[in-house]
């Protein structure tokens, strides 16, 4: 098996020579050279994280580079479709060079030299094709996509190479050489001269998780494929004009948009907002412009990316908008091999005019992607030559990354790579040191140059970067991830059990529900008396769930500015579904939920806005609603229906098992007396909060503490304290309290 070998793509220090002769020579170290058994002008095959493998030819930089970088050309950068900064993976390919049989061009000069100089006469096409057969041939080298300049008769062109047929086709090789024999000939607007694609098809390389939307857009590309065409479909049947791509931030609609326009089209023409005019009328000409020039150049492919910038909903019809010129644009192209692929943010603020079954008929959604899309778009920003990351690892990650896009994915793996490698360089110069501090002085001049040596990551580089990294959806509202674990409550473990299934049965086992016929809880009430451990238990389940935490403190979202409490409420829903499976706890809910009355009218709105979003016309999913309160009685009935906080959980006080555990948690950070017995202290405090519990053991350990700084020695927390404790923290919760909460349950049932 060759050797691979992976290397970053830098540009060339000096300037490539004009005749293009060297144009598909990579340039590397001689100990580069050496390690991939390549010679100065074997080949060998580039290949990056997208795309197939390209050809090029090996050859000696001419200056001292690093073993670890590729030199290159701007022109082989151009037709490979390779940056500055990629890593590409190189092997070497025994053979030489295939001689080229003949060769197609077309004009590809812009639009404005088009306009100008008109289309090449065919009787002047032999005296162009005379002049290119010379600089082709001074090139020798050569692939599709490359691009010549060509000055004659006044005329300044540009001609690109749209098919090259070897003398024996089938090598799959991607350059190969002209010689004098070769025909070359220069394709004409009215003329199909270029061999049309076999199949213009969406690759998915270097695209993970976006499977199925490529086989959507796949399905659309059949009606320009020569297969398609041997069907004869019904005369009602239009081929289709436009694509939609719609999905939030990060899912990687411009990665897909790159992926589209490498589908094997003739011409690609993008438009972005910078590409336009700065008035309407310029923006207009050069988008009529452009359609023009892909009607000559078919099959072809226009890209709009950030379409709702471009086209925005019109407000009044009077509105001036790019809207109208597409439209126009896209009723002229009907039945003609062009596509039109935009994509957005926003579907619903792009112009209504656009989004019809003869415009952009086919919309795409691209959604956050699930735990095995995760895992396939780590494997894609990885590529075939990673080393530092294991299948286990990937898996790892893919699993705790829940309502991370791709990009969150890629910036969270530039992270893991920053902290592997200062921790390697940190434990690389500590056994330095000790190996320098065990030689003799003599020896220590003598240290070799350290080697280079591979990334290696670890688990704890990932869970570090799990902290900083957050799912795109969720940076607005950062919260630092509450640090409570199952085993910092004590007692309550029925109560834990069925938030643990409420949370853990939808992600882990959905076969199962979906095969009984269950869906997954929307929301779950805690009520109970305060101090026991309600907003404790949530923060514990967040925590251990590791899924994304919204806290929203009921009095918050309130406003004195009419419709802002609703506005911030669908916000908070929004950027939950958008980062989902995801936690929103409302803490002390009564403050929004009150029952309704004829006297409530800004709280009325804001439930109905709660209402709604649980469980209105879009679904809820992947989104758990908890809820916490003191005050069950005066949460609105509606609340409490089924499909919204149907799962109503009582937290009490702790009993004596669940107070013994509290006692015996604290104690295990504390220093105790042995005279201490927990189990009479747990006795003693029948009736207490977990709160209070916390609070008499906590005042305990401040008694020990004045008495320490009394008599400046150690002293442990012994008994004395704790009975001082008892008679500082009163019993709060009466049986009152308790029968009143009784009370409000039966009458629930």
């Amino acid at each position: 098996m060759a050797d691979v070998r992976s290397f970053t793509v830098r540009p060339l220090s000096k300037q490539s020579r004009t005749d293009l002769k060297d144009a598909f020579r990579v340039y590397l170290s001689s100990s580069s050279l050496a390690a991939l058994r390549l010679r100065a002008d074997d080949l060998c095959t580039l290949t990056a994280a997208e795309g197939s493998p390209k050809t090029a030819i090996a050859w000696t930089a001419v200056e001292n580079i690093q073993s670890t970088v590729v030199q290159t050309s701007r022109a082989l950068q151009d037709c490979y479709g390779i940056k500055i900064g990629e890593k590409v993976g190189i092997t070497k390919i025994a053979g030489g060079l295939e001689d080229i049989d003949s060769i197609t061009l077309v004009d590809s000069s812009d639009s404005e030299k088009i306009a100008r100089y008109g289309p090449i006469a065919a009787a002047d096409r032999c005296h162009w094709e005379w002049a290119l057969e010379f600089q082709l041939l001074r090139s020798e080298v050569l692939a599709e996509g490359l691009i010549f300049d060509l000055d004659l008769k006044g005329q300044h062109r540009s001609f690109q190479i749209v098919a090259i047929r070897t003398v024996s086709p089938g090598s799959g090789r991607t350059i190969a050489r002209f010689t004098s024999a070769t025909k070359v000939s220069i394709g004409l607007e009215n003329e199909e001269v270029r061999e049309a694609p076999a199949d213009i098809t969406v690759q998915s390389y270097g695209l993970g998780g976006l499977s199925r939307q490529i086989a959507e857009i796949n399905e659309c590309l059949s009606d320009l494929n020569i297969d398609s065409q041997s069907l004869i479909m019904p005369s009602f049947y239009e081929h289709g004009r436009g694509i939609l791509l719609y999905g939030p931030k990060g899912t990687g609609k411009t990665a897909l948009l790159e992926q589209i326009g490498k589908a094997g089209w003739r011409q690609v023409f993008k438009i972005g907002t910078a590409s336009l005019g700065r008035s309407v009328g310029e923006s207009e000409a050069k988008l009529r412009n452009i359609f023009q020039e892909a009607a000559r150049s078919k099959p072809s492919v226009i890209i709009l990316d950030q379409l709702d910038f471009i086209a925005p909903r019109r407000t009044s019809f009077e509105t001036p908008s790019l809207a109208t010129v597409l439209c126009e644009n896209l009723d002229a192209i009907r039945s003609a091999s062009i596509l039109v692929v935009g994509a957005t943010r926003h579907p619903n603020n792009v112009d209504d005019a656009l989004r019809t079954p003869h415009r952009l008929g086919t919309e795409i959604e691209i959604q956050v992607p699930t735990a095995q899309d995760r895992a396939e778009i780590l494997r894609a920003i990885c590529g075939p030559l990673t080393a530092g990351l294991t299948d286990e690892l990937i898996d790892h990650i893919a699993e705790k990354t829940h309502g991370y896009v791709g990009a969150d994915l890629f910036a969270l793996l530039q992270l893991v790579c920053r902290k592997a490698r200062q921790r390697q360089l940190l434990e690389r110069s500590s056994a330095n040191h000790s190996e320098v501090q065990a030689k003799p002085c003599s020896e220590v001049n003598d240290q070799p140059t350290p080697m280079q040596v591979d990334l290696v990551i670890r688990d704890s580089d990932i869970y570090s970067s799990l902290q900083e990294v957050r799912p795109t959806a969720m940076r607005e509202v950062f919260l630092e991830t509450p640090k409570v674990r199952w085993s910092d409550i004590g007692g309550q473990h029925d109560i834990k059990k069925r938030l643990q299934q409420a949370v853990e049965r939808p992600l882990k086992h959905p076969q199962r529900m979906h095969r009984l016929n269950v869906k997954s809880k929307k929301g779950v009430l805690l009520y109970g008396p305060p101090g026991c451990s309600k907003t404790l238990t949530v923060k514990a389940l967040a925590t251990e769930a590791g899924l994304n935490f919204l806290a929203v403190k009921g009095a918050e979202i309130l406003s004195m500015y009419v419709g802002e409490s609703e506005r911030s409420l669908r916000e908070i829903f929004r950027k939950a579904r958008a980062a989902r499976p995801s936690i929103i706890f409302f803490d002390e809910i009564d403050a929004i939920a009150g029952r309704r009355s004829n006297n409530s009218q800004g709280g009325v709105n804001v439930l109905t806005t709660l209402l709604n979003e649980m469980d209105g016309i879009e679904e809820l999913r992947n989104v758990l609603v908890i809820a916490a309160t003191n005050k069950p009685d005066v949460l609105d009935p509606a609340l409490m229906r089924p499909g919204r906080l149907d799962n109503i959980l009582y937290i009490g006080p702790p009993d004596f098992e669940a107070r013994k555990e509290i006692l015996r948690i604290w104690a295990s950070k504390s220093v105790l007396h042995k005279e201490v017995d927990l189990e009479v202290l747990a006795a003693r405090t029948e009736g207490y909060s977990g709160a209070e519990m916390v609070s008499i053991c906590e005042t305990a350990g401040d008694a020990a503490l004045d008495e320490e700084e009394e008599t400046q020695q150690e002293q442990e927390v012994c008994l004395r304290h704790f009975e001082y404790a008892l008679g500082q923290v009163r019993r709060q919760i009466t049986d009152a309290v308790i029968q009143e909460y009784a009370e409000w349950r039966d009458a629930q049932k």
